[in-house]
This record gives C-alpha cells, sequence and structure tokens, in this order.
C-alpha cells in the first residue's frame, strides 16, 4: 500500500488512516490483555506436546500415556520423560551423498545409489529380519540353516 504525499492528502484520507491507528491500538490492547493467559497457556503446553511429539519421534511405547503424564505433572514429568527416553534412533545416511534416508528405501532419493541395508528377508515368510537371529520372530524359522547353506556353496565355489 502507498502512503499518498501530504499535500494529495484529503480530510477522508487523514480519518483512515486515524481509524487504522485507533484500530491497531485497540488490537493491541486486546492482545496485550490476552498475553498474559496465552503465556501460562504455553507453559502448560508446551511439556506434553514436546514429549508427545518426541516419543513418536523415538518410537517410545505408549506416547499419549508419557504426554499426559506430562500434562498433569507439568516440568516434572518432562525431566522424568527426558531422563527416560531411549536413545536418539540412529539415522541412515548415504554413503555417496550424505542424505538421510528412511528404513523403507531402497534407494537414497537424493542421488539414486542403491542403499545396503542390514536387514535380510526370511526365506519362509519373507519379513525383514537382522543379522545374526537365528530365528525369524514372525514365522520361527530357522535361520542358521539358511545361513549355513548359503555359507557352504560359497565356500564350494
Amino acid at each position: 500500500m502507498k502512503f499518498p504525499d501530504k499535500k494529495d492528502m484529503t480530510a477522508k484520507d487523514i480519518l483512515f488512516y486515524v481509524c487504522v491507528v485507533l484500530l491497531g491500538l485497540l488490537a493491541l490492547n486486546i492482545v496485550l490483555r490476552l498475553l498474559p493467559p496465552a503465556i501460562f497457556l504455553f507453559l502448560i503446553l508446551a511439556p506434553p506436546i514436546f514429549v508427545l511429539a518426541d516419543a513418536q519421534e523415538r518410537k517410545v511405547n505408549r506416547p499419549v500415556l508419557w504426554a499426559t503424564f506430562a500434562l498433569f505433572t507439568n516440568v516434572f514429568g518432562l525431566v522424568v520423560y527426558l531422563l527416560v527416553r531411549p536413545e536418539q534412533p540412529t539415522v541412515h545416511t548415504c554413503r555417496n551423498c550424505g542424505g538421510v534416508i528412511e528404513d523403507r528405501f531402497c534407494n537414497c532419493p537424493w542421488c539414486g545409489e542403491k542403499v545396503d541395508r542390514p536387514l535380510e528377508k526370511c526365506p519362509a515368510c519373507h519379513e525383514e529380519v537382522k543379522k545374526g537371529w537365528k530365528f525369524c520372530p514372525s514365522c520361527n524359522y530357522n535361520l542358521q540353516q539358511t545361513m549355513a547353506g548359503s555359507e557352504n556353496t560359497a565356500k564350494t565355489a
């Protein structure tokens, strides 16, 4: 919005700008009256909102329960949560470009590099299993047979 020059201003323009300033002051008065309750509300709601977001990010069991605990105990609940929460989950990065890669990605979304996964598939149910596991947690398949079979074929080749 461009303000008119002093010589181009009419009484109507002056009245308009005075009304705008008065409305601004009225809004400021309303905001200043609402500011203390808003600050109080922020101080009450900030810890449980932080706890809920952090617990969901870290995949903590029952994040809503932790947030409710922090809501009723406020800073004390926040401190308890911070003391007992698990370590930050490991972030996988691309070895080529350094971009962040989610667990479900097969290729880097930033550079297209193939992602090496420490997870393997169970031969029976095709669920992901970690290296070193002896049995599949989904179908109880003996993973040692598969590992031993693949090692024997690698040694004979």
